[in-house]
């Protein structure tokens, strides 16, 4: 059971069903004909990385490669210079599928690989892959938990566990879905995940626009939207009909309180929270009787929680502790197994973010355990950037942590430990180390200081 699999099982019940919606309009038919001709560019087993915009070939390659039985990195489409260099040396892929707009932005780094910017079709693959339960097929390259770049290795059959009971507990038969974030993303693969369970439709922007987002609701009555809160808070800023909006879901950073009530308060809509991470996809969900409370809800049925505080007992009600996980659908592992022994207590995947439930079962984000920044939605691991730093001949060590921006979430700041100061050296540090990475994870200022906070 894969994506693919999904896709196969759904295409037989309804194939005239609109699929995808983007540069072209693609049934579930159409698009299972595509894909099953370009998986032959991938072989089971094969280590392939997914590098691309949003876009219709994007999502018929991504598919192509579970069909064929690869094993999929999911890179963002922003990741770039160090970070992406860093990712290929670790992988060795046998191919690298993007764009040319990737390709061309990228091409001294990934001249050194196999790249294909265009699947040929070829003779066609029947029938989807079987992947086995405990084999790696989705990998990510974000681990929060961890607090580093590396490895995070999924089951894709256990993926669709997880996507079956998202699917479930979102109480809408048919749904008509557009994917605001990157696929590579375990937002974005849930989305797309979710539209095939539900053999429904999925609108697909290439980057986000507000714009085109509220024209797309519009335009194909969408009536479910899970996404980040910043695409809230820029619709707060629209005049929109969103009136065919269902279900409109938050996730992967906080909400804050005034975009909960002035969404409902504008548009009639109440915004539901999701909680999840990438070693564990999706784990809470908030029923619609909750709705206007500002918590991260309940867990998922198949999801078994505990919290813990740090003399190692149980919390009670309204006692802040770190949630553990025990679920179907959490990953496999690292590919760095002494990282993995560190996470997990047994089953229990500790996922070192701060919770307190109340007597209602909800549960309420209170913060971090782990070292990870999120801004703008996106994951950042001040480790990462410490390293950049220290790599500098000026520098004898750094810390970075987190500043607040309200909404975006928390921005990249370093403290620096120099072995002289000098005039300009901040700006020269700062522009060392965004040099380097992708845009979300540059750096925003940089303090030079005697002692490290």
């Amino acid at each position: 059971m894969s994506l693919a699999t999904l896709l196969y099982e759904k295409g037989k019940t309804n194939p005239s069903k609109t699929f995808l919606i983007g540069e072209k309009t693609l049934t579930y038919n159409e698009a299972i004909e595509e894909i099953s001709s370009i998986a032959s560019n991938f072989s089971p087993g094969e280590t392939v990385v997914h590098l691309m915009y949003n876009s219709i070939p994007s999502i018929l390659a991504y598919l192509a490669a579970f069909w064929a039985g690869s094993k999929i990195i999911a890179l963002d489409p922003l990741t770039s210079a160090e970070d992406l260099k860093f990712i290929l040396e670790d992988a060795k892929p046998a191919a690298v599928i993007t764009d040319d707009e990737i390709y061309n932005r990228e091409k001294n780094i990934l001249k050194d690989y196999k790249v294909i910017t265009k699947l040929q079709k070829k003779e066609k693959i029947r029938e989807p892959y079987e992947y086995k339960d405990n084999e790696a097929g989705l990998i990510y390259y974000y681990a929060g938990i961890a607090g580093k770049t590396m490895q995070v290795l999924h089951s894709p059959r256990r993926v669709i566990k997880n996507i079956e009971e998202s699917y479930d507990t979102s109480q809408i038969k048919e749904i008509r879905s557009v994917l605001t974030v990157p696929l590579a993303h375990v937002l974005g693969n849930s989305v797309l995940g979710i539209t095939i369970k539900s053999g429904g439709t999925m609108y697909v922007m290439k980057k986000f626009n507000v714009k085109e987002l509220i024209n797309a609701v519009q335009t194909y009555r969408i009536n479910y939207l899970s996404t980040v809160p910043m695409i809230y808070d820029s619709l707060l800023s629209e005049n929109a009909d969103l009136s065919s909006l269902e279900l409109c879901i938050s996730s992967a950073a906080p909400l804050s309180p005034n975009t909960l009530k002035s969404f409902k308060e504008k548009y009639g809509k109440d915004i539901l929270q999701a909680y999840g991470c990438t070693e564990c996809l999706g784990v809470t969900y908030q029923p619609k009787e909750y709705a206007g409370i500002l918590t991260i809800g309940k867990p998922l049925p198949s999801v078994e929680i505990k919290i813990v505080k740090d003399d190692g007992k149980e919390a009670k009600i309204g006692e802040v502790g770190e949630l553990w996980v025990k679920s179907p659908w959490v990953m496999l592992g690292y590919k760095d197994q002494n990282e993995t022994k560190k996470v997990f207590e047994g089953d229990w995947l500790k996922t070192g973010d701060l919770v307190t439930i109340d007597e209602r079962g909800l549960l309420y984000f209170r913060g971090v355990k782990k070292r990870m920044l999120k801004y703008k939605g996106y994951p950042i691991f001040p480790r990462d950037l410490e390293d950049i730093l220290r790599t500098h001949e000026m520098v004898i060590d750094a810390k970075v942590l987190g500043e607040d921006e309200g909404n975006l979430g928390q921005k990249p700041v370093a403290y620096v430990i120099v072995k002289e100061r000098r005039s300009g050296l901040e700006e020269e540090l700062l522009n060392f180390v965004n040099s380097k990475v992708a845009f979300y994870k540059k750096l925003k200022k940089v303090y030079i200081v005697d002692k490290l906070p």
